[in-house]
């Protein structure tokens, strides 16, 4: 069998296993992306749970802010009644406090206690006398707090779960008794109904001691939850966000837990949202997707199947493709290589007329800088542009073995690549320059060093070639072939040139690169 049957054969045998390694690879990118897919929904409905924490949890703090402010407005009201007089008991000190602390929440009790923490007046008709002596926080403004929030605790008169924010009473600097407002703990049940975070989500409020203030669902006692993350760095430098419970210390339920720490007061306002109640939407979600996402995966393999179909044509058309491109390639590389052949011979024709010497030397310079282009675009297969540096460098090579001097050669030449058009006008400037350096600047037995730079600058490359020799001043110099063809080039690649003396003679072209 003739190649071309060989190949339809090979063709043959192989497209079935592509085709079935196709609808593989296809079947696992679908399963990935499925797979993607829920993980992503996953983590949006955590990232949900989180964000709503947080936001239940400034719901609260905005709240407790209020009362508390209202409370502690109430407290200095109620200290203002007694002005210097004794805390006892009156039915016009009774007046006056229930005016003062008429703006308080329906539930909000206040109480006023003397120096010994007796109870002398209270909001609670017919109260029993009691003494709040032994509570710690009617201690702290005995002592030096000025205003202290309690603790969730039972309150003695009302027997209801409550916390506590009272304040100091001095007379002349002395400690003159304490002012007291009871908030019941079943108020935060208002915020947690007008949330609606779930059945077993909950709410509170934490000092920042740590201890338990107040919490919805209730608790019978306070609790001390200083091992929480919320009081470990770096949680406990943060203003407000959120942290994830596996175990509740209260009920031991797995919660999304966002806090918000209030600005004026010691308190942090927390709100949890169980996690199963979170990922709810995620598992709802994922029915609906598994419900439609069925029948589109087998749509897709049946489109698969299409596919493996259609790939025997592709493949048979991109074989076309390659070979026409290797053709037109070849051709190019063909091209290229017979003008540098026409080249070459014009070259030889130029050595065998009979002209001056320095008349042909540098006809045949500059033909060879014309020959470096075509054999430096076939060698790479680089048709569109042109490696500058090796271009370069064969250049300068090239001339500096046809005068045979003492020179060093030194090139720093970046890697730049020029356009096809740019490459034979760069060679030629080259070689009228780096031309009249050997036949000026370096004579016959003597030593010199000729620099050849290239560097990009700005989207311009800008080329450099120094010499060491005597100089030369370029006003007064005539103006010959290789100057006229100089200004000719670089006019023509719409750059600028320039000659200086400096210790020898420098030329700098700067010409704007084309990508």
């Amino acid at each position: 069998m003739d190649d071309k049957g060989t190949v339809s054969l090979r063709d043959r045998v192989g497209m079935p296993a592509l085709a079935i390694g196709m609808g593989i690879a296809f079947f696992l990118a679908i399963l990935g992306l499925t797979m993607l897919m829920v993980w992503q929904n996953y983590r949006a409905a955590i990232s949900a749970g989180e964000a709503r924490a947080v936001s239940s949890a400034h719901v609260v703090a905005a709240n407790l802010e209020w009362m508390i402010e209202a409370s502690d407005q109430a407290l200095r009201r109620i200290d203002s009644v007694f002005s210097n007089q004794p805390i006892v008991s009156s039915s016009g000190a009774a007046d006056d406090i229930a005016s003062a602390v008429s703006g308080l929440p329906v539930g909000f009790q206040y109480a006023v206690y003397d120096e010994t923490g007796m109870l002398r007046l209270s909001s609670i008709p017919r109260a029993p006398v009691i003494n709040i002596a032994d509570r710690s926080y009617f201690q702290k403004v005995q002592t030096t707090e000025q205003s202290v929030i309690s603790p969730q605790l039972v309150e003695r008169v009302s027997k209801e779960q409550v916390f506590i924010i009272a304040r100091r009473i001095k007379r002349d600097g002395a400690f003159h008794g304490a002012a007291t407002i009871a908030i019941p703990v079943h108020k935060l049940v208002e915020f947690w109904s007008s949330m609606g975070l779930g059945e077993f989500s909950s709410i509170g409020v934490l000092g920042d001691d740590g201890w338990l203030v107040a919490r919805y669902p209730p608790v019978p006692n306070s609790i001390q939850l200083k091992t929480l993350p919320l009081f470990d760095a770096p949680l406990k430098w943060q203003p407000n966000g959120f942290y994830h419970s596996e175990i509740s210390p209260v009920d031991h339920k797995a919660r999304i837990v966002g806090f918000w720490r209030l600005s004026k007061w010691p308190l942090i306002a927390v709100a949890g949202i169980e996690r199963t109640e979170t990922l709810d939407i995620f598992w709802k979600t994922l029915r609906q997707e598994i419900v439609f996402g069925l029948p589109m995966i087998a749509l897709l393999l049946i489109e698969a199947v299409s596919i493996a179909a259609l790939l025997r044509a592709y493949v048979s058309r991109n074989r076309d493709l390659e070979k026409a491109l290797e053709r037109n390639n070849f051709l190019f590389r063909e091209i290229h290589h017979r003008v540098k052949n026409n080249l070459q011979a014009v070259s030889a024709l130029v050595r065998l007329q009979p002209l001056p010497d320095q008349a042909r030397k540098e006809m045949v310079h500059r033909i060879s800088a014309m020959i470096a282009v075509h054999e430096q675009i076939y060698q790479s297969d680089q048709f569109d542009r042109l490696e500058a540096a090796p271009y370069l460098t064969r250049v300068v090579t090239e001339i500096a073995k046809a005068y045979n001097r003492d020179v060093d050669v030194r090139f720093d030449l970046e890697p730049i690549h020029v356009d096809r058009d740019q490459a034979l006008p760069i060679g030629l400037i080259v070689n009228e320059v780096v031309s009249n350096a050997f036949k000026y600047a370096f004579t016959e037995g003597q030593t010199g060093i000729l620099d050849v730079r290239l560097r990009q600058e700005s989207g311009h490359a800008v080329l450099t070639i120094v010499d060491d020799g005597p100089g030369f001043d370029p006003e007064g110099a005539a103006k010959g072939m290789g100057s006229k063809l100089i200004a000719g080039f670089v006019a023509q690649l719409g750059g600028r040139y320039s000659f200086e003396r400096d210790g020898g003679t420098v030329f700098t072209m700067t010409i704007p690169v084309v990508e």
